[in-house]
This record gives C-alpha cells, sequence and structure tokens, in this order.
C-alpha cells in the first residue's frame, strides 16, 4: 500500500494496524493465530504431526484430514485495533475546517519499540534456543520490523536496544527514506544498542536535544551503562502567524536487573532532572510559591518496572515517602522477593551532583527564582522546594498513562514475552497542562482540552492471549511489542 492510501487509513480511524492482513473469522480457533502452516514436518516412525513454530504450544495433528485442512489455513499477524477515549470519539465527528476552532490544532500518532538488539540476542541465545531460528535471524529480523514501523505511519517513533552498527548501516537511511530525521545514543562504554528518536521532518523540527547517561564515574549507584534522549520539539505550523505548539519527546531504557530497584530510581532522579531542564517553559508564583510550568511532554521507553510497582507509583503520583525504608528487591515489582529485605538506607544521589529530592538540577531552579524576582514589579516572599538527603523524593510531572494496563475483563496487558514472562514494562506517559482538573473527569471533553490530549491507544495482547506465545517470531520480531498512541497538539 503507498504512502498516501496507508495514511488515509490510519487517519479515518479504520483502526486496525494490519490493513493488508485478511478478517479472520470470529469463529477461527485460538491456534489459528498461533500456527505457523509452513513449519510442519513428519515425525518419523509416527502417525502425528506437530507443529515446529516458537509462536505456539504443540498442537497434535493426527490423521490425514487434519493435516488436509491444516494446509489449507494461511497463517496472518494477529490484528491490533485503535482503541478511541472519550475524547476520541468526540473528535472523531468533528470536522477541521479552516473556521474550525481545532483547525490549528494537530493530530499525531507515537510509538515506541524495544527492538531487541542482535547482539543482545545472541549474548543471551538461552532465553531462545527452542524457538525458530529462521525468525531469529537479522536478514529475517530487521525487515520485518522495518515493515512494522512502516504500516504504523506514526509521526515520531521512540526505539530502545537499537544497535549501533544497524543504526548506522540500515535504519538511519531507511528511516530518512520515510521522511524521517533521527537521533540516536549508543550506550556508555562497549555495549552495543542505544536509543533512538525519529520524528517527521515536515511536522517537526529539533529546538534542544539532550543526551542522557546514567554513568557517572566516582557514583556507584550510576555505574551501569544505560542512556535516555530529551529533545524538544518545534512543530511546523500550516500559517506563518499560527501559535508556535511544542512538544517535548524523551525516551529511555531503564536498568534490567529486577533487584536493584535502587539503581533504577537514580537512573529515573537523573532523567526527570533533565526531563525538567529541556520541557520547562516559564514559571509562577502561586501561593508564594515558584511553580514551573513546561511544554507537553511524552517520556516512552522500557521501563523494565511493573505498573503495580513503587516505581510506577513514583512516576504517576509525582512522589515516593519513605524510600530509604523500602526494599531494593521489590521497588521495580518485576521479581517480588519477600525472603530477602534489603532496604535502600540511604540517600540516592550524593549532593555534589546537585539534583535535588524534587528531581530538579538546583542551579536551574535558583536561575528560574531570580528570573522570576527580576520579571515580578513588586516583591514577593517565594518559597522554593530544593532539598537534599529528604526521606520522600517528588517531581514536577503529572504523568498520565497512555494504557490502562488491564483490558475491559480486568486481564493484564501485555509488552513483553521472554520464555514464560509475560509482563508489561513499556510505557507511555504524557504530561499536560491543567491534565489533573481538565481532562478526564469531564462530559464534554473538547471544551475542556489541554494542550496535549490522548486520542487512542493501539490495541496491546492479554495475558490469556499471550500464555502460549513466544517473541520473537513470524510476525513480531522483537521480545517486546511495539506501543503508540494518538494525540492532539493545541
Amino acid at each position: 500500500m503507498n504512502k498516501e492510501s496507508n495514511e488515509k487509513y490510519y487517519e479515518d480511524d479504520e483502526d486496525v494496524v494490519e490493513q493488508d492482513q485478511p478478517q479472520t473469522s470470529k469463529n477461527a480457533s485460538r491456534n489459528d493465530y498461533f500456527q505457523d502452516r509452513s513449519d510442519f514436518k513428519q515425525l518419523r516412525y509416527q502417525k502425528q504431526y506437530r507443529t515446529n513454530d516458537s509462536w505456539s504450544s504443540k498442537k497434535i495433528i493426527t490423521t490425514r484430514y487434519e493435516r488436509e485442512i491444516e494446509a489449507t489455513k494461511k497463517p496472518s499477524r494477529p490484528r491490533r485495533h485503535w482503541q478511541l477515549t472519550p475524547l476520541g470519539e468526540q473528535i472523531q465527528k468533528i470536522k477541521f475546517t479552516p473556521d474550525s476552532k481545532f483547525y490549528d490544532s494537530f493530530q499525531f500518532k507515537i510509538a515506541s519499540y524495544n527492538l531487541l538488539a542482535q547482539d543482545l540476542l545472541e549474548d543471551n541465545f538461552y532465553l531462545y534456543e527452542n524457538l525458530n531460528k529462521k525468525y531469529l535471524s537479522w536478514d529475517y529480523r530487521k525487515h520485518n520490523i522495518l515493515e512494522e514501523i512502516k504500516k504504523l505511519n506514526a509521526h515520531i517513533y521512540c526505539f530502545q536496544e537499537m544497535q549501533a552498527s544497524d543504526y548506522e548501516n540500515f535504519f538511519r537511511k531507511k528511516l530518512n527514506n520515510m521522511g524521517l530525521e533521527s537521533v540516536y545514543k549508543k550506550r556508555y562504554g562497549d555495549k552495543p544498542d542505544g536509543c533512538c528518536i525519529a520524528f517527521r521532518k515536515v511536522s517537526f523540527e529539533i529546538v534542544k536535544h539532550v543526551d542522557v547517561d546514567y554513568f557517572v564515574p566516582g557514583v556507584e549507584i550510576l555505574n551501569r551503562e544505560n542512556v535516555g534522549i530529551i529533545m524538544l520539539l518545534k512543530h511546523k505550523a500550516k500559517k506563518s502567524d499560527d501559535k508556535p505548539k511544542f512538544l517535548c519527546v524523551a525516551t529511555t531504557h531503564i536498568l534490567y536487573n529486577p533487584k536493584r530497584g535502587d539503581c533504577k530510581l537514580a537512573q529515573l532522579q537523573v532523567l526527570l532532572a533533565n526531563l525538567d531542564r529541556v520541557a520547562y517553559k516559564n514559571s509562577k508564583i502561586q501561593e508564594n510559591k515558584l511553580v514551573a510550568e513546561y511544554h507537553a511532554t511524552l517520556l516512552c521507553g522500557d521501563f523494565n518496572l511493573s505498573n503495580q510497582s513503587d516505581l510506577y507509583n513514583f512516576m504517576r503520583t509525582s512522589k515516593l515517602e519513605d524510600y530509604k525504608n523500602l526494599s531494593r528487591n521489590n521497588l521495580s515489582g518485576q521479581k517480588m522477593d519477600n525472603s530477602s529485605f534489603v532496604p535502600i538506607g540511604c540517600t540516592i544521589l550524593p549532593e555534589r551532583l546537585g539534583i535535588s529530592d524534587q528531581c530538579q538540577f538546583k542551579q536551574e531552579v535558583d536561575s528560574r527564582y531570580i528570573q522570576t524576582l527580576l520579571n515580578k514589579s513588586a516583591d514577593h516572599n517565594i518559597h522554593i522546594d530544593c532539598t537534599f538527603g529528604c526521606n520522600t523524593l517528588t517531581h514536577c510531572f503529572k504523568f498520565k498513562s497512555t494504557y490502562e494496563h488491564y483490558d475491559n475483563d480486568g486481564i493484564p496487558e501485555i509488552t513483553t514475552c521472554v520464555l514464560d514472562c509475560h509482563k508489561s514494562v513499556d510505557f507511555i506517559f504524557y504530561h499536560s497542562d491543567n491534565l489533573e482538573s481538565k481532562g478526564e473527569e469531564c462530559e464534554d471533553f473538547v471544551d475542556n482540552l489541554t494542550n496535549l490530549n490522548q486520542l487512542a491507544r493501539l490495541e496491546l495482547f492479554n495475558e490469556n492471549f499471550c500464555k502460549d506465545l513466544y517473541l520473537p517470531n513470524k510476525f513480531y520480531s522483537s521480545d517486546h511489542f511495539m506501543i503508540a498512541g494518538k494525540f492532539l497538539l493545541t
């Protein structure tokens, strides 16, 4: 399908990602999704046939008739639909004519995808050794991944575990041919992979770009090679006199180790401090307190934490209390271990880094304070929150999650499948002005827009569907699923 028809497909909200695949019958069995019919092999000396595909659990086929029926079935990629929010349902009914109040707004799609770097796959091959080797080769995987990226046709992509050599030799050119400008940050030292952000050049231009290194020499808790990227984008307006719209986009890949929640928390503090610096718009005085205001912000990535964990709650509620008495083994919620309680016990980051308990650089806060005083005609007794060494951590963003993490039946949604581990560790968080007071609670969503509004999310498979699912496979060439959302920037 050409670019124009593909774009029309998404913008008209047909709401299916894999539009070139036939609709599966409602009566089709679960195994119709999971089988790869090209992999049937006869077991010599037995009157049984079974599948040899990593997508399925084993299925016995005992008769010639069954084999003939199986041979006529064509496998297709399981379909993922766009799920509209209440605002998305209302916006869908509005015509964006030049006289509409929404004409100057901008609808866009953003995706986050952990690609599974090939060197990491091969270095940890014990995780994948029972899978179909054909689908583990990079020659197969790279084209499958690229096709998935093209079909989504998003405006912004955030990638993790993109191998540096593959970015230089494959993805940079392919993304550029798709009209996407890309920025890449390799992990520290001899690690083969890193993060990447790509965006449509016709829609955005870079205003500011910051690479985030979580490796700080001499700081023991920041001795891991993980990285992140933060950039401030400016939307290219339809008319020169349109009010400029800014969007801060960040991606990261947080440390995996389930027992080192303290390291993950330290990395999040560094990330949030840098995000505060890049996304900052201005300050205001509210009840004699200096309050920062930010541009619309999207934070995407593989966070290696559970949506039921203390770290996830920290991201969502902006506060983590009594953290020194929390167990570092259970902080991320990946593998709960109550048999070994290891309290964090001390301040996470040394004060010399200049990152406060509010996850801000002290130098930035001091500068804003001085600038605010200079801009005000009257004197104010302004209070500033900038502490070090307290037992409570906070941050200034009011993040919501693009995903609710459970389907309509209350079954957990899944973003990664490795061996028998099926979890949700990939997230898209978004922050917008007055998000708490305006968005989800109002009946008339259109009249209560913020500067960044979620319209839809790309459907995820639930835990039951993924029960016998193994990645990578014929249809999905990473051990993570791509996640994506649609937003309205006003």
